[in-house]
């Protein structure tokens, strides 16, 4: 059998009847179909987030839009602003540079001239000291000179007669010895003041560096502290002296003030730097504004 065939029987076949139930159920279907379109429509009536959520959505993407152009919009005038402050600043920027280019330049100039007069205080200072040096030969050389005329005055031939001759001799000797003593003390005082602000030194020990030897500072005549004399700077002290150092740092105003006498020989050592030899009857101590002089005794009145 082929196509053709078929075909044919097909055609000619009778047409087929309809069940008489298939309207009425086909009119329930479709009654049905009607009843769940309305309810379906009152869900949707009844859920209207559903149905504008769409809507919202793209209002809150819009919201958020706008939103974000807003903040950008304040960055891009806050950045403005800032950039021309910068450009403010930047224009400034060479005036400033020559503003502390000339700060610097001044602080150095005042560094500078801090350091020159402290270099012409010392400049001053060393000139000073200089003139005080060049006094010493001058004092040294009296002192040597002195020195020759009483070691001559002692070698001299002096007409005398008794047995006390030669103690009065050693006597004069050791007074003598006692006066060139003090001069020397009075010499390295003065050079100790010069190296230490024009003030004397309330110490003896304290100006060893401008002393030779510790028997500067012991009477021949004071035997009690000869033994003093072996002892080195170091091991001496200012209570083994024999004299009596009551010098005061500014003794230097006080040219006649006594700075240091010997209570053996009544030699007095000035504040001038001299040596006087008294007679006890004839001159006194006496004290005034915390300070001792020599005064001449009235021998009249007896004072």
């Amino acid at each position: 059998m082929n196509d053709t065939t078929i075909e044919r029987i097909l055609f000619h076949a009778p047409s087929p009847v309809a069940p008489p139930e298939l309207l009425k159920r086909l009119q329930a279907g479709i009654t049905l179909a009607a009843a769940k379109s309305g309810t379906q429509k009152t869900r949707e009536w009844r859920n209207p987030l559903r149905r504008w959520f769409p809507a919202l959505a793209f209002s809150l993407l819009l919201l958020s839009c706008v939103i974000m152009i807003a903040v950008q919009a304040n960055w891009s005038v806050n950045l403005k602003r800032e950039n021309a402050v910068l450009q403010a600043s930047t224009a400034n920027l060479a005036q400033l540079r020559e503003q502390h280019a000339a700060f610097e330049k001044a602080a150095a100039q005042q560094e500078e001239l801090a350091q020159l007069q402290k270099d012409n205080q010392e400049l001053h200072a060393l000139q000073t000291e200089v003139g005080q040096l060049r006094d010493l030969p001058a004092q040294i050389q009296r002192l040597q000179n002195e020195n020759r005329r009483l070691a001559t005055a002692l070698t001299a031939p002096t007409p005398a007669s008794g047995a006390n001759f030669f103690d009065e001799a050693q006597n004069e000797a050791e007074r003598i010895h006692c006066v060139n003593n003090l001069k020397q003390l009075g010499l390295a005082m003065r050079i100790w003041e010069g190296d230490n602000g024009n003030k004397y030194s309330t110490s003896l020990v304290a100006m060893s560096n401008e002393l030779s030897t510790v028997k500067v500072l012991l009477c021949p005549s004071d035997k009690a502290r000869k033994d003093y004399s072996t002892l080195s700077f170091g091991q001496f002290q200012d209570n083994m002296t024999s004299y009596q150092y009551i010098a005061q740092p500014d003794d230097e105003r006080f040219p006649e003030c006594i700075t240091a006498y010997c209570p053996i020989h009544h030699n007095y050592l000035l504040g001038d730097g001299s040596v006087q030899t008294v007679d006890p009857a004839k001159v006194r101590e006496m004290k005034k504004d915390g300070r001792l002089y020599l005064q001449q005794i009235n021998s009249g009145t007896g004072q």
